[in-house]
C-alpha cells in the first residue's frame, strides 16, 4: 500500500536516486544544490512503498493565493497508478484558495490536462544563465548507475 507523507522528507539520496529513474532532469550531479532545493521548499509530499520512496511532489506556496509545484517525480514501476494525481491532489488539499500552477517537463507535458490543469498562455521564462539541462537520453545514460538504486 502506498503512502502519501506530508510530513516524512526523504533523505538526499533517495531523493537524487528517484529523479534518476523517473527521469526528471534535476541537477542530480551536484548534491548540494539538491539539498537547497528541498531546504528552502515550504511543500514536501512524499510517496513511500514501505521504506521505498516512489513518488515525490516538491513545490512553495504562501497557504492563502498562490502555488507552484517545482517537481513532481513517480518511479517508472509506480507510474500510471494515479499517484502524480495523488500527489498533486495532496497540495490542492492544503487550501481551497490556492492558485497552483506548474511547468511540465516535455515527456510530461500532456499528463496534466486529464486531471484537469489547464495550459498557460500568460506565462513567461527567464532561463538559468548556465543554459539548459541535457536531453533526456543524455541525463539517462550519465545517471544509469543512481537510478538503479530507486
Amino acid at each position: 500500500m502506498i503512502v502519501i507523507s506530508h510530513d516524512r522528507r526523504p533523505d538526499l539520496d533517495a531523493v537524487r536516486a528517484l529523479y534518476a529513474a523517473s527521469p526528471l532532469r534535476r541537477p542530480i550531479g551536484d548534491p548540494e544544490r539538491i539539498r537547497r532545493m528541498f531546504e528552502h521548499a515550504n511543500v514536501v509530499i512524499s510517496a513511500w512503498d514501505g521504506e521505498k520512496l516512489v513518488g515525490l511532489l516538491r513545490g512553495w506556496t504562501d497557504f492563502a493565493f498562490d502555488g507552484y509545484v517545482c517537481d513532481l517525480a513517480i518511479h517508472p514501476g509506480f507510474q500510471k497508478q494515479g499517484l502524480g494525481k495523488r500527489l498533486l491532489d495532496a497540495a490542492a488539499a492544503l487550501g481551497p484558495d490556492i492558485h497552483w500552477i506548474l511547468l511540465a517537463s516535455p515527456i510530461a507535458k500532456d499528463y496534466y490536462g486529464h486531471l484537469g490543469w489547464q495550459p498557460l498562455t500568460n506565462a513567461w521564462d527567464l532561463p538559468r544563465p548556465g543554459g539548459a539541462m541535457p536531453d533526456y537520453e543524455a541525463f539517462q545514460a550519465e545517471f544509469a548507475d543512481l537510478a538503479a538504486r530507486a
